[in-house]
């Protein structure tokens, strides 16, 4: 809880609540709240939070204390002791809700926001906009004077994250650089980051099997990388075994991590023996540059796998470590070992709530003794937090699944000055977090052209997007359940406040209080969900999946991998592709592991598998390739990546496949073979203008499925299904393999459609195959699942072309009014003009929103307009609506033969078609000294009187009346006096407005 990080307080228990989107109202006590954003987009997300003192007495202020929103501030140092407060956080005491103290931008990380007393619930409120992404804390305090102390709500804190929105729609794709496209099992065989783009000269280029798009055409648009860094030698697995001596396995595994920020010197087509490893590293670096350039102009995201937790024996500072933990006095070199210059960097083997004193006592990782040691990496020392394991005797060794949630600000490793940099103390453990902090910092320097979130004076959503979007883009955090949650949170913070858009998924595969930990900070859980996976049997065993887990973590995210490189696949592939489809339909990421997509099995696929705790997985560790895969021949194998391709490629463009929002459907049969879910992406929203999918997937590949299925009435509401209208689907999952087989998801599976009514109380019928043995039954009854993405096809009504009898110039426009209803999304208007004589002279497709549609025509034609509704799903208006008839006139010409031009009479508003119908004086008159002059008027027009004495020849014409605007047919118009003279000529002037 924040007591534990900020300050020694007054305590008391009082009742926190908190109601934010996707959740109930229930108490801020260790619970979470995940909301997702666009920062670009300027959204935010309300969260509301109660809270009720409990009864001390008067109340004279309660206050909100958090740094929601406030992730920048993250390395701000306010008390000036020399540690960021992200880290060691100032005294909540010392901190207000004064402006300087809660400003954004100059203010603490931690402030305080005063709560309104609310006396109708007879309890503070306050509701603050979730608008900046990272991992916050939320508590409560209050003072019963103006000058009395705080005091603070005494339970665990409440945490918020705040998670941009393109993370829900991930489809992720591991890769392991050295095996994606090796052409064996020797060092001169593997694959490089040249080769997984293409790049000029790179080795696989004359064999190509795998590129950036042919990862985007299976439908995955995230990689997620095991380590690129160069790997540990001291400490590396022989090849027998570690006591059986030998040679060490080459290139060793990639989590035994020698330096964080450096490439693996072998991972580029240029590394040559001959060069120094400095030289190698910089060649690396720059073919890692030039791939992150390739995967960002194909929209690829990239997820670096990072073990925080860990490093390797021989592990090196790099130039951050250097800066961070060099002492004053003292040359270090970025290749200098930590081990052998800064042991406190570690934990103590024997007591991992210590640090290590020297090279020899440092601890194997993990702080864990239930399932065994890491025998080639070293344990990172972050503190002492309720989950570490610090030793193992009971109950000590099970605190991993702590929920105490304290960090130990008092511990001396965390107080004590360990050494002096510029003059200044510093504590190696302070230190430690910052080194981390520095990665996500380091690479995504690297990677992009403007390190910094983009702002509005960037230019417009794309200029901004194409800054935000840039360089790598989230992180997994190998054994992410083994740091302290503060650690995270400041980490991500950081991170955040240079890419506000950056992915953070917690390798925490316990589950339970384990994960959920995980759960309060990050956006992504890499948990243990492969397991129940490979048992689940039934439509029932995964809705239990799913909804156990958001019944544990709430809005998070959940990574629904079926393997990984720690799991063993499957001895039938295709079951893979089961689960996945499956998955597919759950808010969370899809997962694909290297030759999934391909076939490979439990023990076939790979040169060469790994016993690891009794399981078959692809070795990382040595040399290894997917050759066998590559050269397979089956063709039922090869069906594998075009099913994965419809299922992966609906998820990434369904915005309600990967919505929170479902609803599990059982057919009349109650078949259990059938997994269904309906997916929407707003409630109650007309599906004309929101996203609905209704989904299934055969979960037996041996045998066809069907049953029939209805709309519960409950559902109807939600998904915007009106009785009255008329709905269709397509599968957007539709098997397809082109050449022979292509166009599959644009069909309409429900004939002429099905009423909202019939959904409801008949239903539709739904059949799935199974898993085809011949390429006939491929092409005509292949194995997919269907992702029925549901479109309203009632006709919309179409509007009548407004129109006059005639038209001036070259250009003839028509008009119309939208007259569809709330269910009526109309995408465009198709328009076709006739002549007199019936013949087509002009068509077109209007879906600017203007509402009109011009063209050139010929004087003294007549035209009529032909306007005909379509809506967005394609479906035209049964009733195209037609105009009057239109005639073209010339400016310069009189239709009519009354002696005026038609354009004169368009400005006098008379009709240039009715030689009757003509602007002209009709009398004048001396009344009184005074002239009167009377003219036919249209209502509506300015009228001006103008005198001269000589019809302007030496006299100017004089305006004696203007801007008069007509009421009916005749006007008249007065000259004071204009009577008295002898001779004097008038004239009246006509405007469409008035004059100056």
């Amino acid at each position: 809880m924040l007591a534990t990080a900020l300050v020694s307080r007054v305590m008391a228990d009082g009742d926190l609540t908190v109601e934010a989107p996707g959740y109930p109202v229930r108490s801020g006590e260790y619970t979470t709240s995940h909301v997702y954003i666009d920062e670009v987009r300027e959204e935010s997300v309300d969260l509301t939070f109660y809270f009720d003192p409990p009864g001390v007495g008067g109340v004279h202020e309660v206050e909100v204390f958090t740094n929601l929103n406030r992730r920048d501030l993250a390395r701000m140092d306010k008390n000036n002791d020399g540690v960021p407060d992200g880290i060691v956080a100032v005294n909540g005491n010392t901190i207000s809700s004064s402006a300087a103290d809660a400003d954004p931008v100059t203010g603490h990380y931690y402030a305080g926001f005063t709560m309104t007393y609310d006396a109708g619930g007879d309890r503070y409120e306050l509701t603050i906009p979730a608008n900046r992404t990272g991992a916050y804390r939320v508590t409560t305090r209050y003072r019963t004077s103006a000058e009395g102390a705080w005091i603070w709500y005494g339970l665990r804190d409440h945490c918020v994250v705040v998670s941009p929105s393109s993370s829900r729609e991930i489809n992720l794709y591991e890769v392991n650089v050295f095996n994606i496209e090796a052409d064996g099992d020797e060092m001169d065989d593997r694959s490089t980051f040249e080769d997984l783009h293409n790049a000029p000269g790179a080795p696989q280029n004359a064999n190509n099997r795998w590129d950036l798009d042919y990862l985007t055409g299976l439908g995955c648009n995230w990689l997620w990388f095991q380590p690129i860094h160069p790997n540990g030698i001291d400490g590396r697995e022989p090849e027998a075994g570690y006591g059986n001596g030998g040679p060490l396995y080459e290139p060793g595994s990639p989590y035994a991590v020698k330096n964080f920020f450096e490439v693996n010197e072998l991972m580029t087509k240029n590394y040559s023996a001959g060069n120094s490893v400095a030289a190698n590293r910089t060649l690396a670096m720059t073919a890692w540059q030039n791939f992150v350039s390739a995967a960002d102009a194909k929209e690829v995201g990239i997820m670096l796998d990072a073990p925080f937790n860990h490093t390797s024996f021989d592990v090196e500072f790099a130039q951050q470590g250097v800066d961070l933990f060099q002492p004053d006095g003292s040359t270090w070199q970025p290749t200098d070992e930590i081990r052998n210059r800064e042991a406190r960097f570690f934990s103590r083997e024997g007591n991992y709530g210590n640090r290590a004193s020297s090279a020899d006592t440092i601890a194997p990782g993990p702080d864990r003794f239930d399932f065994g040691k890491w025998n080639d990496v070293k344990d990172v020392f972050f503190g002492r937090y309720d989950a570490l394991v610090e030793f193992n005797s009971a109950p000590e060794n099970t605190s991993y699944t702590s929920e105490g949630d304290w960090f130990d600000p008092s511990d001396s490793d965390w107080t004590s000055i360990d050494f002096t940099q510029g003059g200044e103390g510093r504590n190696v453990t302070h230190r430690v977090w910052d080194y981390f902090a520095e990665y996500a910092l380091h690479w995504l320097e690297q990677t992009r052209a403007v390190n910094r979130n983009s702002t509005a004076a960037d230019g417009d959503a794309a200029a901004r997007y194409l800054i935000d979007d840039a360089g790598i883009d989230g992180l997994r955090c190998d054994f992410g359940q083994g740091l302290p949650p503060r650690a995270w949170e400041y980490i991500i913070n950081v991170a955040r406040g240079t890419k506000w858009n950056f992915v953070m998924m917690a390798e925490s595969l316990d589950g339970g209080a384990v994960t959920y930990r995980s759960a309060r900070h990050f956006e992504i859980l890499n948990e243990n969900i492969v397991f129940p996976l490979q048992s689940a049997t039934n439509k029932y065993s995964y809705r239990n999946i799913f909804e156990s887990r958001r019944s544990a973590y709430g809005q998070s995210l959940v990574l629904m991998n079926t393997t990984s490189h720690d799991e063993e696949n499957y001895a039938d592939p295709w079951e893979a592709l089961v689960r996945t489809s499956v998955a597919c339909t759950n808010d969370g990421l899809p997962m694909v592991f290297p030759g999934q997509e391909l076939g490979v099995s439990r023990i076939a696929g790979y040169q060469h598998y790994e016993t690891n705790f009794g399981k078959e997985i692809a070795h990382f560790k040595r040399w290894n390739s997917m050759m066998p895969i590559w050269n397979d021949t089956d063709f039922g194998n090869d069906q594998l990546y075009p099913v994965y391709s419809g299922m992966l490629n609906a998820r990434r463009e369904s915005p309600a496949l990967g919505s929170s929002l479902r609803w599990f459907l059982d057919g009349n049969g109650n078949n259990d073979q059938i997994h269904a879910v309906a997916k929407y992406e707003e409630a109650g929203a007309s599906p004309a203008y929101q996203d609905v999918v209704i989904a299934f997937a055969n979960l037996d590949r041996d045998n066809d499925q069907s049953d029939r299925f209805k709309i519960p009435s409950g559902l109807r509401g939600l998904l915007g299904i009106a009785d009255g209208r008329t709905y269709n689907v397509k599968n957007i999952a539709a098997y397809n393999r082109p050449p022979t087989v292509v166009g599959r998801e644009e069909l309409w599976l429900w004939g002429s459609g099905i009423s909202g009514g019939d959904l409801v109380v008949s239903g539709f019928d739904v059949f799935l195959k199974k898993v085809p043995l011949s390429i006939g039954a491929w092409d005509s009854a292949p194995f997919e699942a269907q992702y029925l993405k549901l479109y309203d096809v009632t006709p919309p009504p179409s509007p009548i072309p407004l129109t006059g009898a005639y038209q001036l110039g070259a250009e003839v426009v028509f008009t119309w009014v939208p007259n569809g209803g709330p269910d009526d999304h109309i995408a465009s208007f198709q328009i076709t003009v006739s002549d007199g004589d019936g013949a087509v002279v002009s068509s077109g497709e209007v879906t600017d929103g203007s509402n009109q549609y011009s063209f050139v025509g010929v004087s003294e034609t007549n035209y009529e307009a032909t306007v005909t509704a379509v809506s967005v799903a394609g479906v035209a208006s049964t009733s195209p609506e037609t105009s009057s008839s239109v005639m073209l006139l010339a400016l310069g010409g009189d239709e009519d033969g009354d002696g005026r031009s038609n354009g004169d009479e368009d400005i006098a508003g008379t009709d240039p078609l009715d030689g009757a119908s003509a602007f002209q004086v009709t009398s004048v008159m001396v009344v009184g000294g005074d002239s009167e002059v009377t003219f036919s008027s249209v209502t509506g027009r300015y009228y001006h009187l103008e005198f001269s004495d000589d019809l302007g020849m030496t006299d100017a014409w004089t305006s004696v009346a203007g801007n008069y605007q007509a009421v009916g047919n005749s006007s008249t118009l007065s000259h004071e006096g204009g009577g008295e003279g002898d001779e004097r000529f008038y004239r009246v002037k006509v405007t469409e407005g008035p004059q100056p």
